[in-house]
């Protein structure tokens, strides 16, 4: 069993390898996701509006929700990081965030989506710091700067894929209430994925 002042000696020398872009994917996917749920709102209240004709108001506080609790579930969830140990939390963020994905796409109305939003910002929130050291922690010093950078432009194909998604599945004359549902529920799926990307990584990295 390697020492993890030898396995951080190890990583920091290394060489650029396979390892490094598999845990640029692993980063990178957490970014993905939590861009992609933050923004998929305006797109989803646009949708809501013409569906439970929600009012301007209703549409703000979609908008604002996990914008606000994602700030509150950073401090939360770094506190705990910070009293138990970052591997006591490590993951289970994801989980708080794609249950709060698969819930609001099975809200009944307006205010139990308000609350499951509340949910999966505070996911968004531990996740966030959670993927930018990850990959600043596994990178060697050589390439940390290049790689750190290639992590945080995956945000940019979250904000993509979204209205993309939108697109392709009104041109394929899908129901508008199950439009909204798939574009939130999506939002699980690369966060389920990152979650077991990141226990194999770790599981890995200790043998």
């Amino acid at each position: 069993m390697k020492s993890s002042e030898d396995t951080l000696r190890q990583l920091d020398e290394s060489p650029l390898s396979s390892f490094h872009f598999k845990t640029v994917l692993t980063s990178g996917m957490g970014f993905f996701t939590d861009a992609y749920d933050l923004f998929i709102i305006g797109v989803v209240s646009t949708i809501l509006k013409n569906v439970w004709h929600i009012s301007t108001l209703q549409i703000s506080l979609l908008s604002s929700t996990a914008l606000l609790s994602a700030a509150l579930g950073a401090i939360v969830f770094g506190r705990v990081a910070d009293r138990f140990g970052r591997k006591f939390v490590y993951g289970y963020e994801l989980i708080v965030l794609a249950a709060g994905a698969i819930a609001s796409a099975l809200a009944p109305n307006v205010f139990w989506l308000l609350f499951f939003r509340f949910i999966l910002g505070l996911g968004i929130g531990g996740d966030y710091p959670v993927s930018a050291t990850l990959m600043s922690e596994y990178s060697n010093r050589y390439d940390r700067g290049k790689l750190i950078t290639l992590v945080f432009s995956t945000q940019a194909l979250g904000l993509i894929f979204g209205p993309l998604l939108t697109v392709l599945m009104l041109i394929s004359g899908v129901n508008l209430d199950l439009t909204w549902r798939i574009l939130l529920g999506v939002g699980a799926i690369p966060a389920l994925a990152t979650f077991w990307l990141r226990r194999v990584s770790r599981s890995r990295m200790a043998t």
